[in-house]
């Protein structure tokens, strides 16, 4: 429903919201009052004392009215749809913050009384009513708190309070607003995590400029809509049950055509005609089936997903028996604990809960040279090898720990972090013939905020400087600054061209690997693209790279030394502002388009469908798309997307699409088993869960895909973990705690066989 306006305040939440809150507080009600009429049997202060019996006697009558209201609260909050408004909800809330709530003080301060002056002999007594006046107090402070944290805006707010903000008071302003928002986030975020994840590189005002102009734009209504945090939810489970109705109808086509191919042997363009067919059968988002004069964003919508899906059917698996995807499989299985280990000493203590301090304790002493020592220790504060590393080399234990590498093939490490100076290492693969260039992904705040740095820079300068076609092309602003961090890093210490390049340089023949994960996988791409010149067989291989890192020219061009590897839903590899927009407007749509309770909508996110088809729930959802009433928040949704219009035409720019970079493997879940956990187990690891590797392609990632795994599919640890055991299950074999990996066929034994030259130049080929 709209936002509760109440008090002059128009909160963040509505009477929805308050169903759960009453629902919970009515059985706490019930119990107070059973606390406070046992006392009434074990003496007789109540009946002596005029204040003991006024205590009892109004908070019973107090517990019967909250009784009372909460009921109401349960039944008029759930009734009508996220956007149908309700005046009986707001006169409820009113009441009981301006006249229950100071009597709940009231009886508190005289239940104290009570207690201690009136039946201060009754030990019974002096027991149970502190017990029920410490849950009113309880009662106030929780109220209290959730009344400040949701207080949203006044509606008497010269700046804030009505539509037209901008106009009056232009973008300056409301980038301001962000950017002061955007700080106090980060300093809050460091205080309370003790600076843990950074945060202490983050209060310049400065770098929050290009993060607060991004934020504005995009959650800029010009105060027109009316909505809460809980509508968004509520649209976001929307677009997941539709996303995966087309999904099922995708699978049910693609079954269909199989039956048909095994069958009737019917030629291939009978087969791709039954595929149309399942598709355009589906009425639940079309409506009546005919199209519109001018697509509408819900046709749009549908368009794109039936796109999606198409693609999908046309992906080529990976084969087990053909020796390039097997090689292809072999190297990510090889490199991905190499993208893993440089997020050191947080990630490994949180993948070895456990035994991760034991097993740090070991290597630091029995593996890395004996007598080093840090500065706080009485050492030298580390080896010569590391920059920036905290006491007793925990960057370095972890890195060497979680790679099971030896400290000789640690040839550096850069631990420092700020905004655009991100860590990485360098190791060498002698098994591979390799020198490995490792970048860490998001892990800080400041990682954050070179993320969120988001906007378009052309490439053509820096194409010019490092030798490859930048013309028309553009980048992520944030990662392209990073790498060039990097790249002038790598310069300045010699490191690379000291174990490459020099005339006494120990590994001449070896090949250069670029990895990371995340930022960093963006980091290397640009990276590739700068050292390919220096290093022509250079290979990159980006695990989990972000959606909105480069053009689709530059994207397809890394194609022959780039391979990136995707995990199932991962969100990030999708995440660009263009597919932000697209959700946002999508989730807006599927909330003018909802026609049960709120509660209902969320319901169906715990339980699932609870046997019921997916295409009839949301037929029990959703109005038909030609069919949408004309509520008040349709005419809101109008005015939002005229404003958004505005705004892009204010700002100017060049508009592109980004892509994630390469040749990219992605690992789709095509099997889940349930484990102890039951249903709670989809937000756990993938012990259950079986993935297959199938070549995609970089237009393939420009939708979000609502899932309870979007986020958890997207960790270091699962990515690596997951390709590993596919690889086993290939037959390559991984070393636990390691990620030396060789094939179980002859052609790869240890001590023979295809030699690593032969490996990677088949991999060029591929």
């Amino acid at each position: 429903m709209p936002s509760l306006k109440v008090m002059n305040r128009r909160w963040l939440f509505g009477g929805d919201e308050l169903q759960v809150l009453s629902l919970a507080f009515i059985p706490v009600r019930v119990i107070q009052g059973l606390l406070s009429l046992l006392g009434t049997n074990s003496g007789s202060c109540y009946s002596d004392d005029p204040y003991a019996s006024a205590w009892l006697w109004c908070s019973l009558a107090y517990w019967t009215i909250c009784v009372v209201l909460d009921s109401a609260l349960v039944h008029f909050g759930g009734m009508g749809t996220p956007t149908d408004p309700r005046v009986t909800v707001p006169n409820i809330v009113r009441f009981k913050t301006m006249v229950l709530f100071p009597a709940c003080a009231a009886l508190a301060c005289l239940g104290i009384y009570s207690a201690t002056v009136a039946c201060g002999e009754n030990a019974l007594v002096r027991a149970l009513v502190p017990l029920v006046v410490l849950s009113q107090l309880g009662e106030l402070f929780s109220s209290a708190c959730c009344l400040y944290a949701f207080r949203g805006r006044r509606l008497d707010d010269p700046h804030l309070g009505s539509i037209g903000q901008r106009r009056r008071l232009g973008t300056e302003y409301l980038d301001k607003k962000w950017e002061k928002r955007c700080r106090f986030f980060c300093k809050c975020s460091g205080f309370f995590t003790c600076f843990l994840f950074g945060g202490n590189d983050s209060g310049n005002g400065n770098d929050f400029s290009m993060v607060a102009r991004v934020l504005s734009d995009y959650f800029e209504d010009d105060g027109s809509l009316d909505i809460v945090p809980s509508d968004v939810v509520a649209g976001m489970v929307c677009l997941r049950h539709v996303q995966k109705s087309e999904e099922r109808r995708y699978r049910e086509s693609r079954t269909l055509s199989a039956e048909v191919r095994e069958n009737d042997r019917k030629t291939q363009e009978e087969v791709g005609r039954l595929q149309v067919q399942a598709f355009n059968d589906m009425d639940i988002e079309v409506g009546s089936g005919k199209a519109d004069a001018e697509p509408t964003p819900r046709t749009q919508m549908f368009e794109r997903q039936v796109t999606y899906w198409h693609r999908v059917a046309n992906r080529k698996v990976l084969d087990h028996a053909d020796a390039s995807d097997r090689l292809v499989l072999d190297e990510a299985a090889r490199f991905a604990r190499h993208a893993l280990a440089i997020y050191t000493w947080m990630l490994y203590i949180f993948m070895n809960p456990l035994s991760g301090v034991p097993k740090l304790c070991k290597v630091r002493c029995c593996t890395m040279k004996k007598g080093k020592g840090c500065g706080c220790c009485g050492g030298d504060g580390g080896s010569g090898n590391t920059n920036g590393d905290v006491c007793c080399d925990l960057h370095a234990t972890a890195l060497l720990a979680q790679a099971n590498l030896d400290e000789s093939e640690l040839a550096y490490a850069h631990f420092g972090n700020s905004i655009v100076e991100n860590p990485y290492c360098i190791i060498v693969d002698h098994r591979w013939k390799s020198v490995v260039l490792s970048i860490r992904g998001t892990l800080s705040l400041e990682d954050c905020i070179t993320d969120a740095l988001t906007e378009s820079v052309e490439l053509k300068s820096v194409g010019e400087k490092w030798g490859f076609d930048g013309d028309g092309e553009y980048a992520h602003t944030g990662i392209l600054t990073s790498a060039e961090w990097i790249r002038a890093d790598l310069e300045k210490h010699g490191t690379l061209r000291k174990l490459m390049k020099d005339d006494d340089a120990p590994y001449k023949d070896y090949m250069l690997r670029v990895t990371g994960h995340s930022l960093g996988a963006g980091c290397a791409t640009f990276l590739g693209l700068m050292l390919r010149r220096e290093y022509p067989d250079l290979r990159c291989l980006p695990y989990s790279p972000p959606g909105g890192l480069v053009t689709i020219k530059t994207a397809k061009a890394v194609s022959g030394f780039t391979t990136s590897f995707i995990l199932n839903s991962d969100i990030v590899p999708r995440l660009s502002l263009a597919t932000m927009e697209l959700l946002r407007n999508d989730v807006l749509e599927l909330i003018s388009r909802i026609k049960v309770s709120k509660m209902a909508v969320l319901k169906s996110a715990v339980v699932g469908p609870g046997g019921v088809d997916r295409i009839d729930l949301i037929d029990d959802m959703l109005h038909p798309k030609d069919d949408v009433p004309d509520t008040e928040f349709r005419q809101q949704l109008q005015r939002f997307r005229e404003v958004q219009r505005k705004v892009k035409e204010e700002r100017g720019g060049v508009e592109v699409d980004l892509f994630p970079p390469g040749r990219i493997v992605h690992f789709v879940k095509t099997e889940e088993r349930k484990g102890c956990c039951g249903g709670a187990g989809k937000f756990c690891g993938n012990r259950d869960r079986t993935y297959t590797p199938m070549w995609a392609e970089n237009e393939d990632f420009q939708e979000i895909m609502i899932s309870p795994s979007m986020a958890l599919d997207h960790f270091p640890d699962r990515v690596c973990v997951c390709i590993e055991r596919v690889a086993q299950e290939w037959g390559i074999e991984v070393v636990p705690g390691s990620n030396r990996a060789v094939f179980k066929s002859s052609s790869r034994e240890r001590g023979g066989g295809e030699s690593p030259q032969a490996h990677d130049a088949l991999l060029n080929k591929v």
